[in-house]
C-alpha cells in the first residue's frame, strides 16, 4: 500500500523554558502531515544517564508497544504529556492535542487565544505506541483528522512537551517560547506553514 503524499515534515529539538533543567536531558518532536488528513507525531526524551528518566512522573503500569487501553481524558497537561498545536493559517482558531505515555489522549478546539474551548471529535482514537530504553523514551502517535480538517491545507504548528520531574518540578518544552512565560497557546510561537 502506497504511503499518502507528505505535505509537511517538521523535526526539531525542543527547548525548555525553565533554566533549571539538567544538562543531559533532551526532548525532540516530529510531525508528518499527510495530504489525506493523517497526522503522525513522534516525541523522544533522551537522558545522559538512565536516572534522568527514572525521575519522570508517568502513569503506573506502563507497557512498551501499542497503548490500546488509552482513553480520552482531560488535564493530561498537568503531568508528563506530549502535545501538538495546529492552526489553519490566517484564522484565529486552533487545536490542542495531548498525548500521555499510557495512551490517554485529548483533542480540543479553541475559537481564539485560550477562549471558546470545546472537545474536537475524532472518528477513531489515536494510535499511540510507547518505547522505552535505558536512556530514552519515545512516543509515536497517528491521528486521522480527515473528517474535519480542510482538504490539503497545511497547518501552522507548535510541538510541545510537559515533563513532570516530581520533586524537581515541571518543565515546559517547545520549538520556541515567548519572553515572559511558558505559553504553548501563544500563536506567535507557532511555525507557519
Amino acid at each position: 500500500m502506497a504511503r499518502p503524499a507528505v505535505m509537511l515534515l517538521q523535526a526539531s529539538r525542543l527547548v525548555p523554558f525553565e533554566r533549571s533543567v539538567p544538562q543531559g536531558l533532551q526532548v525532540s518532536g516530529e510531525l508528518i502531515w499527510n495530504r489525506d488528513g493523517q497526522l503522525e507525531l513522534s516525541f523522544g526524551v533522551l537522558a545522559a544517564a538512565a536516572s534522568g528518566l527514572n525521575e519522570l512522573v508517568v502513569p503506573s503500569g506502563l507497557i512498551d508497544g501499542p497503548q490500546v487501553a488509552g482513553q480520552r481524558r482531560d488535564e493530561l497537561w498537568t503531568t508528563t504529556c506530549f502535545e501538538a498545536f495546529l492552526a489553519i493559517p490566517d484564522q484565529p482558531g486552533y487545536w490542542e492535542i495531548n498525548l500521555a505515555p499510557n495512551g490517554d489522549w485529548a483533542l480540543y478546539r479553541f475559537e481564539g487565544y485560550r477562549s471558546g474551548q470545546s472537545q474536537q471529535r475524532l472518528n477513531s482514537a489515536p494510535e499511540i505506541t510507547l518505547r522505552r530504553w535505558h536512556h530514552q523514551l519515545r512516543l509515536d502517535a497517528r491521528l486521522d483528522l480527515s473528517s474535519w480538517w480542510p482538504d490539503e491545507r497545511c497547518p501552522d504548528l507548535a510541538l510541545t512537551t510537559v515533563l513532570d520531574r516530581g520533586a524537581n518540578g515541571i518543565s515546559h518544552w517547545a520549538l520556541r517560547h515567548g519572553d515572559s512565560r511558558a505559553d504553548f497557546h501563544d500563536r506567535s510561537t507557532f511555525l507557519q506553514a
